[in-house]
């Protein structure tokens, strides 16, 4: 199936809101917020909100090796003229007015180009041009349901390797399967590090959970 077809398939759908996802796991030593930027045609929301819970379920269960959960802090719209990313200039121009510190933003997509070959990609972590203080993850609608785990690994300071079993190997293999694949034990202890130093600056934020009222 074409990608154009993938994405045609994803055409309808309500607004999600962060009520629409579950909250940290509560094993999580640390929680950190995400806010979604979801491309929208008119009112209508061009990625599903299941899609978007199962690359949040995935992530979660990949990271809860060092502690670290994610939660829905906001939901906000893109433009699907914005969410067509072919160009360098367009990846930069995504994030640069709606960056903020504090949380991590995600742009949800429907055709993300590769800017050094033909074709397109799945999902990168970018670094504005202009400032490269200023970083966020694009992610494709047709993204397979991995994909924001290994984005969110890069955001965590790995580069691509080639453990086998890790989901940051991108070299085609069928063993172990995509789904199976996690992070070794060398990628926690530098995501570990990088996560304390982003706390520290508050380039994330923990999240404390709600405290019940009596």
């Amino acid at each position: 199936m074409t990608v154009a077809l993938l994405a045609l398939g994803l055409l309808v759908g309500a607004t999600p809101t962060p009520a629409d996802f579950l909250r940290c796991p509560k094993a999580a030593k640390t929680c950190v917020g995400i806010t979604f930027h979801v491309a929208h045609k008119g009112p209508k929301s061009l990625v599903p909100k299941p899609w978007i819970a199962k690359q949040l379920a995935h992530a979660n269960r990949l990271f809860a090796d060092i502690g670290l959960g994610f939660e829905v802090a906001a939901v906000k719209r893109i433009d699907a003229n914005e969410a067509h990313v072919v160009t360098r200039l367009n990846r930069d121009m995504l994030g640069r007015k709606r960056f903020q510190k504090g949380t991590i933003h995600i742009f949800l997509v429907t055709h993300l180009a590769n800017v050094d070959a033909p074709g397109v990609i799945r999902g990168v972590h970018w670094r504005d041009r202009g400032n490269v203080k200023r970083r966020w993850v694009i992610l494709a609608n047709y993204a397979r349901q991995w994909v924001l785990a290994h984005e969110l690994g890069h955001f965590f300071g790995l580069p691509h390797s080639r453990y086998p079993k890790s989901v940051m190997n991108k070299r085609p293999r069928k063993l172990p399967a995509a789904m199976d694949r996690v992070f070794v034990a060398a990628e926690r202890k530098k995501m570990r590090a990088s996560l304390r130093a982003q706390l520290r600056y508050s380039m994330v934020r923990h999240r404390q959970a709600p405290v019940a009222k009596p």
